[in-house]
């Protein structure tokens, strides 16, 4: 009887209580030359998502592999959502934000 006891609340601790999650919102995230440009308050871009996990896990893999064989090199107005598990694999940083190009934007200054 305590044997069982104990194990439903190791399956309880395992199922419900061992992992976090929790989001984020960021601005701007960019692998382009944003500099002196102007960004659209309109911004018309596709919605990306991606992600890493793992061990070592790292928010610009995340960026990356939402971008990734894509004509884009900048997320505006990025959800970025962390979660936490009892394994390592559990563990991942996921983003989800509107893509651009910087290339097509407009230089401050109307150049």
């Amino acid at each position: 009887m305590i044997i069982r006891c104990c194990l439903i609340i190791l399956l309880a601790v395992f199922f419900i209580g061992c992992g976090h999650t929790q989001s984020q919102k960021v601005g701007l995230m960019s692998f382009g030359n944003l500099e002196g440009k102007v960004i659209p308050e309109d911004i018309k871009g596709d919605i990306l998502e991606g992600e890493d996990c793992g061990g070592r896990y790292y928010l610009s893999n995340a960026v990356r592999d939402a971008l990734r064989q894509k004509d884009f090199d900048t997320l505006i107005d990025v959800e970025v959502t962390n979660t936490t598990g009892l394994f390592v694999p559990a563990n991942c940083i996921q983003v989800k934000g509107k893509a651009i190009n910087s290339k097509i934007l407009s230089v401050s200054g109307g150049n």
